[in-house]
């Protein structure tokens, strides 16, 4: 397709713009847990912000290396890595996520309203909880108070997306981390609307057998 060969040349030349997303935080764990190359262009265009064609191309070349490497266990060729590009920012077009505007040679890259949801979705699915240098010994305990004759529904999305994160679950209301989650909670049961059901306590100490339980749990899991 004509097309796609000169949007392919057009990827060894170009410059970014100043203008940032809202999105550009995006972090490199993130960026590894994307499920399919169209997520890693999309978060890749995040971070860099409304840029051309030319300036992704580098980064995306690099992501698509990794996630190769990561899902097939095999590096591909740069003439493959370069067609895998292309690929990638027309499957973003032709869904309707990005907006490409040809200028002075090159192609100008825009998220649409439906690529901003994207990413926050995107954002959400592929959240984790930051693994600090040391652990200070301490848990902290998430315990929600949810009515469930009106919120089933939303009690059931928060107990996966906790499972998810890797939260141990005591009871059906009560989940231990060993590390301070706090932030991606609030991003959670925001986005569920249950921030008034939920509770954020800190734990100096577990019991023995408990800790014991814990942490092998959390070992086994790969958060230790």
């Amino acid at each position: 397709m004509k097309q796609s060969l000169t949007l392919t040349a057009s990827l060894r030349t170009g410059t970014s713009t100043k203008k940032r997303h809202s999105h550009s935080y995006f972090t490199s764990e993130q960026i590894e847990r994307a499920r399919s190359i169209g997520e890693l262009g999309l978060a890749v265009i995040a971070i860099l912000g409304i840029v051309t064609v030319a300036a992704v191309a580098p980064n995306l070349l690099i992501a698509i290396d990794k996630f190769f490497i990561r899902k097939h266990k095999r590096r591909l060729t740069h003439a493959e890595k370069e067609e895998k590009t292309a690929q990638t920012i027309y499957y973003l077009k032709r869904h309707g996520l990005i907006h490409l505007k040809q200028q002075k040679g090159d192609w100008i890259i825009n998220l649409t309203k439906l690529g901003n949801a994207r990413i926050t979705r995107l954002q959400f699915d592929l959240m984790h909880i930051a693994k600090p240098t040391g652990w200070d010994g301490k848990w902290w305990l998430v315990a929600g108070d949810i009515p469930t004759k009106t919120h089933r529904h939303w009690a059931d999305l928060l107990r996966k997306k906790l499972k998810k994160l890797g939260f141990y679950s005591l009871q059906r209301t009560l989940w231990l981390y060993p590390y301070n989650p706090i932030k991606e909670i609030n991003i959670v049961v925001g986005y569920y609307h249950l921030q008034r059901f939920i509770t954020i306590m800190e734990i100096a100490q577990l019991d023995v057998d408990d800790k014991k339980l814990m942490m092998d749990h959390f070992r086994k899991e790969k958060i230790f």
